[in-house]
C-alpha cells in the first residue's frame, strides 16, 4: 500500500517542526524553485508552482515575521545576500531559532535571478548565548556598581578593566587607568616583598596613590591568570577596598598595647584575668618583675588559693562582691606567696567583671604589692594611737574604744572610767633619773593590764596619768572592788636600781551612765574624782559625786574668767607693809595679788594662782605683778624721799620658764625703780623641784642687782644644803612657826631658825605676826623684820599710800623728838 502523499502545507509543517538543516533555492520573485531537506521524512519538494516564501513566513513568530520579510525583500531587490535569526512556532507551541542566509546566483548574462539558502536549526548556541550575554551584563552590573575596587591587569601589567567604584576611592574615572600599567601607583615600599606573616589569607595592604597625589591604604585580594598548558601569566584580577581607617585603628590599637605595656612595666600593678569560673587565665610580666613569680605558676588558681587568712575583711569584700558580680576598688588583703610560704605580703587589689553578648566570662584587673605601705602604715598608726614607752593606747585611741563602748551600750550594764595618777612619780624622776622614772612607768602599765580583763582597756594619757575602762557588771560596787585591787597593785614596791620604790596612785571614778553619757563627760567626771583624791593625801579612790561636778563647772567657770580678768581690769596689786623689828619703821612692802570678779565676787588668791599655774596664766599675771609693783613703789619712794623695797612673790612655773629674767629686765627698766630695791621671794618647793635650773636662773637674777628671799621656809624640805648652795639674801619664816609656839609654848624651834639663817648671813622677816605674843617673843630674838595683821593686813595702793605717809610722818617726829632729847642731854 503507497504511503499517503502530503500537501505542501503539511511538508512545510514537518520541516518547520523537525528539520535541523533546510537547502532552499528560489527565484526572484519569492517563489521555490527547490525547498527540503535530508533530514526530513517529507523528502525533496518537486511542486515548485505550489511553495512561496508566503507560505514559509506563516510559520515564522509574529514578533519575527515582519522583520524577517523586510530583511529578504530589501536582499532581493538590492541583488546582495543576507543573514538573519528569526524563530519558528512548532506545531506542538514551542520555540525554535533557525538562522536564514541565502547568496543570489548571477546567471552567464550576469544577471540574478535565483536565490540559494539555507536554514539551519540553532536554538542550542542560540540558548548558550543568551546565558552568556546574560552572565555578562549581571557581571557588568556587579563590577560597575559594587563598592569594592575591581579590575583586570593584561600579561604586562597594564588595566584593561577597571571598574567605576576606583573614582569614589582614588578619584579616577575609570577610562584615566586603562591602558596605564598597575605598579606606578603603588608606594615604593610596598613593592619590596613582604613577609608571609604580613598577609591574611591572601589579603595585601599596600598604599596605591590618589589622583590628588595623596597616598591610600587599600587591602587588596590577587588572583593571577595562567595558561592551563605552559603556565604562562596571561594577566591578573584584583578586587580591593579602602582600609585607611581600619589601618589607623590598628595602629592605634598597637600603640595602646605598647603603652599599656609600657605602663604595666613602669607602674607597680599587674594585670590579670580570669574564666567565668574565676580560674586565673592570664598574668601580665609584672607580676615577676614585682614578686618573683613567674605568671604561669599562678594560672588556673583561684582567688582563695592565695590568701593568707580566709577570713580577712578585704578577701571577704572582693568575693562577696564576686559572687554579686560587681566591681571592686582598692580592696586589700594578705597574701601567702607561692614560692615562699612563710612569707605574707598585702596585695591591694581592684577588679570588674567582663561580658560578651551579655553572658558573664569572667573578671579582669589589676594587683600591687603594698606590704610596704602596709607595714609603714601600721607602725605610723602605732605611733598615733600607742604610747611609745608602755605601748599602751593613747588618748586618742582611748576616746576611740570608749566612744566604741557607748555606741555599743546595753541596757542595765554599767560602764566604768578610772583616772589614776602617780602620787611620788616626780620625786622617783628627780632621785634616780628619767630612766628609772621610764622603768616605773612601765612596770605600773603591766600592773594594770593585769588587773583588768582582755576586753577592758588601759590607756596612758602621759606623764604619770593612766586611765582604765571597764564593764561594771554590778555598777559601782564592781567598780568599787576593781579600784581596791588597782590600788593594793600599785601599792607594792617597785625595785628600781636596787632600791625599793612605793609607787601609790590616786583614783577618780566615773560610772556610765549616771556621770556621763560622752566619753568627753566621763573622763572629765573621773578627773575631778580624781583631784578629790589627791586631796584627801592620795593613796585612795573617790568616786564622782554631783557637788564635785558643781565643784568642777565653778572651776571652769573661774578658769574662763581668769583669762580676761587683766582686760577687764578685775585685778589689783594690794601692799602689806614689812617693818624693821627694833626701829618699828617701814623699810617696804609686799605686792600681793588680788581678784575682784563682778560675779564670783572676792576670789582667793589660794583659788586663782594654782589655777592659773594650771592654765599657763602665771607668766601673764607675773609679769604684770612686777609691772605694777615697781612703778607704784618707784613712785612713792620719789613721793616720800624714801628708798622703799617691793618683794614679788613668784611661782615655779616662772622659775621653769626663761622668760623671767626678761620680764624683771623690763620692769625695772619701764619704772625706773633700782634694782637693789626689788626683791623676789620663791618658796623652797620651787627652789627645789630642779635645782641645777633654779641655781642657773638665781645667779642671773642676782647679776641684775636685787635681792631674792626664801618665803614660807620651814613649809617645804626645810633642806639646809640649799640655802648654802643658792645666793640668797633673806629668809622668811613661816607663819606656822609662830602659831606653833603660841600652841605648846615652846618657841625654841623660831629662834633655832633665826640664828641659823644669821649664821648663813641671811636676813630674816617673820610672817605671820598677829599678836602680841608674837611681836613680844621676835623682840627677845635677833629677827630682822616683821609683817603681819599686828602691824597691818594688805591694803589696796590708796590705802597703803596713807598707811605709809602716816608711818613716815610719824618716824620724821619720832626722830625729831629723839635728837631734841639728844642735844637737850649733851647741853645738860
Amino acid at each position: 500500500m503507497q504511503p499517503k502523499r502530503l500537501l505542501p502545507e503539511g511538508i512545510l509543517r514537518r520541516l518547520a517542526d523537525e528539520a535541523g538543516v533546510i537547502v532552499w533555492e528560489a527565484r526572484i520573485d519569492g517563489s521555490y524553485l527547490y525547498f527540503g531537506s535530508a533530514a526530513s521524512s517529507a523528502g525533496p519538494i518537486r511542486e515548485l508552482r505550489e511553495v512561496r516564501f508566503s507560505d514559509w513566513l506563516q510559520f515564522i513568530h509574529p514578533e519575527d515575521a515582519g522583520r524577517v520579510e523586510r530583511c529578504v525583500t530589501q536582499a532581493r531587490q538590492q541583488r546582495r545576500e543576507y543573514q538573519i535569526e528569526y524563530r519558528i512556532l512548532c506545531s506542538e507551541g514551542s520555540i525554535r531559532w533557525v538562522a536564514e542566509a541565502a547568496a543570489p546566483r548571477f546567471g552567464g548574462n550576469g544577471a540574478a535571478d535565483v536565490y540559494v539558502g539555507t536554514c539551519f536549526d540553532i536554538s542550542d548556541s542560540h540558548e548558550a548565548r543568551a546565558r552568556l550575554a546574560r552572565s555578562e551584563t549581571e557581571h557588568r552590573l556587579l563590577t560597575e556598581n559594587a563598592r569594592d575596587m575591581i579590575s583586570h591587569t593584561d600579561a604586562n601589567d597594564i588595566y584593561v578593566y577597571v571598574s567605576p567604584s576606583h573614582k569614589d576611592t582614588l578619584g579616577y574615572e575609570a577610562h584615566e587607568l586603562l591602558g596605564t600599567r598597575l605598579y606606578d601607583y603603588i608606594h615604593p615600599e610596598d613593592l619590596a616583598p613582604r613577609p608571609e606573616k604580613q598577609k591574611r589569607r591572601g589579603l595585601v595592604h599596600i598604599r596605591f596613590r590618589h589622583k590628588n597625589g595623596s597616598w591610600v591604604w587599600l587591602g587588596a585580594t590577587t588572583r593571577t591568570l595562567r595558561d592551563p598548558v605552559t603556565n604562562a601569566k596571561l594577566g591578573m584580577v584584583s578586587i580591593a577596598r579602602e582600609v585607611t581607617a581600619q589601618i589607623e585603628a590598628e595602629r592605634e590599637l598597637k600603640r595602646r598595647e605598647e603603652r599599656f605595656r609600657s605602663l604595666m612595666s613602669l607602674s607597680s600593678d599587674w594585670y590579670w584575668e580570669t574564666d567565668a569560673d574565676l580560674r586565673f587565665t592570664f598574668f601580665s610580666q609584672g607580676i615577676y618583675h614585682k614578686l618573683r613569680v613567674k605568671p604561669e605558676q599562678l594560672l588556673g588558681s583561684y582567688f582563695r588559693e592565695h590568701a593568707q587568712d580566709p577570713h580577712a575583711p578585704g578577701l571577704l569584700v572582693c568575693l562577696e562582691s564576686i559572687r554579686e558580680l560587681r566591681s571592686f576598688h582598692d580592696v586589700i588583703f594578705p597574701a601567702a606567696s607561692a614560692t615562699e610560704p612563710e612569707l605574707v605580703r598585702f596585695l591591694r587589689i581592684s577588679g570588674e567583671p567582663f561580658f560578651e553578648s551579655g553572658q558573664f566570662l569572667g573578671y579582669r584587673g589589676v594587683s600591687r604589692d603594698v606590704t610596704r605601705e602596709v607595714r609603714t602604715s601600721r607602725a605610723l598608726e602605732k605611733l598615733a594611737t600607742r604610747d611609745i614607752l608602755t605601748e599602751l593606747p593613747n588618748r586618742a585611741l582611748l576616746q576611740t574604744r570608749l566612744r566604741q563602748r557607748l555606741d555599743r551600750r546595753v541596757a542595765g550594764v554599767f560602764l566604768a572610767v578610772f583616772f589614776i595618777d602617780l602620787d611620788n612619780f616626780k620625786e622617783v624622776n628627780d632621785s634616780f633619773g628619767h630612766a628609772a622614772g621610764d622603768v616605773m612607768l612601765k612596770e605600773i602599765a603591766a600592773r594594770l593590764n593585769r588587773c583588768v580583763r582582755p576586753d577592758d582597756t588601759v590607756a596612758r594619757l602621759g606623764g604619770d596619768e593612766f586611765v582604765v575602762v571597764a564593764e561594771c557588771a554590778n555598777g559601782e560596787a564592781t567598780a568599787r572592788t576593781l579600784a581596791e585591787k588597782l590600788t593594793r597593785s600599785l601599792d607594792l614596791p617597785i625595785l628600781i636600781k636596787g632600791h625599793e620604790v612605793k609607787a601609790s596612785a590616786s583614783i577618780g571614778i566615773s560610772m556610765y551612765p549616771q556621770d556621763g553619757d560622752t566619753s568627753e563627760l566621763l573622763l572629765q567626771s573621773a578627773d575631778t574624782a580624781l583631784y578629790r583624791a589627791k586631796a584627801f593625801g592620795g593613796g585612795t579612790y573617790r568616786f564622782f559625786t554631783a557637788d564635785m561636778g558643781a565643784a568642777s563647772r565653778s572651776r571652769l567657770l573661774m578658769q574662763a574668767a581668769l583669762r580676761h580678768a587683766v582686760a577687764r581690769n578685775e585685778l589689783l596689786v594690794y601692799y602689806q607693809p614689812r617693818v624693821h623689828l627694833q626701829s618699828m619703821t617701814v623699810t617696804g612692802v609686799e605686792a600681793l595679788l588680788r581678784w575682784t570678779h563682778p560675779e564670783l565676787g572676792t576670789v582667793s588668791p589660794s583659788d586663782f594662782i594654782p589655777l592659773a599655774e594650771e592654765i599657763g596664766l602665771i607668766d601673764e599675771l607675773g609679769d604684770w605683778v612686777l609691772r605694777q609693783a615697781t612703778l607704784q613703789v618707784q613712785q612713792w619712794s620719789r613721793q616720800f624721799g624714801r628708798p622703799l623695797k617691793v618683794s614679788v612673790n613668784l611661782s615655779a612655773r616662772q622659775i621653769r620658764t626663761n622668760k623671767l629674767v626678761k620680764s624683771v629686765t623690763e620692769a625695772l627698766e619701764a619704772s625706773g625703780l633700782p634694782p637693789s630695791q626689788l626683791e623676789l621671794e620663791l618658796t623652797e618647793s620651787a627652789l627645789m623641784e630642779d635645782t641645777d635650773v633654779a641655781a642657773k636662773l638665781l645667779n642671773e637674777l642676782k647679776s641684775l642687782g636685787l635681792r631674792l628671799s626664801v618665803d614660807d621656809f620651814g613649809t617645804g624640805y626645810s633642806s639646809l644644803a640649799y640655802l648654802g648652795r643658792f645666793p640668797l639674801d633673806s629668809l622668811k619664816l613661816d607663819r606656822s612657826f609662830l602659831v606653833q609656839a603660841v600652841k605648846d609654848g615652846s618657841w625654841k624651834l623660831a629662834e633655832a631658825v633665826i640664828n641659823l639663817a644669821h649664821t648663813l648671813d641671811l636676813s630674816v622677816v617673820a610672817e605671820g605676826v598677829e599678836n602680841e605674843d608674837h611681836l613680844a617673843f621676835l623682840r627677845t630674838t635677833t629677827c630682822d623684820e616683821i609683817q603681819g595683821t599686828r602691824i597691818s593686813a594688805p591694803l589696796a595702793p590708796h590705802d597703803a599710800e596713807r598707811l605709809l605717809e602716816s608711818a613716815f610722818q610719824q618716824a620724821s617726829l619720832n626722830a625729831s623728838q629723839e635728837a631734841f632729847a639728844s642735844r637737850s642731854s649733851g647741853s645738860r
